[in-house]
């Protein structure tokens, strides 16, 4: 991606090439860090995939390496870290 903040209307807007990605905010600076989100978002759907669970096995669309437990797994294993140091 080619994104980059520049000046749209009365504020700073992020763009992709010449196509416009975003209304238009205020400063430069709030503009630039939802380029940052952007960006990060392009990373973050370039690693999403399906997945086996490392819990029981079964695929799941994961949406980047961090995200290892489906849905079912992580709803029933949510509190296990409180057991796990005394909470």
């Amino acid at each position: 991606m080619g994104l980059h903040v520049d000046r749209w209307g009365e504020g700073y807007a992020v763009f992709d090439g010449k196509q416009r990605l975003t209304g238009a905010y205020s400063n430069r600076d709030i503009a630039l860090r939802a380029m940052d989100r952007k960006e990060d978002e392009a990373r973050h759907a370039q690693q999403a995939r399906n997945r086996n669970c490392l819990t029981c096995g079964g695929e799941f669309w994961s949406t980047g390496h961090g995200n290892r437990m489906c849905d079912g797994c992580r709803g029933r294993h949510s509190g296990l870290d409180a057991r796990m140091v005394g909470g």
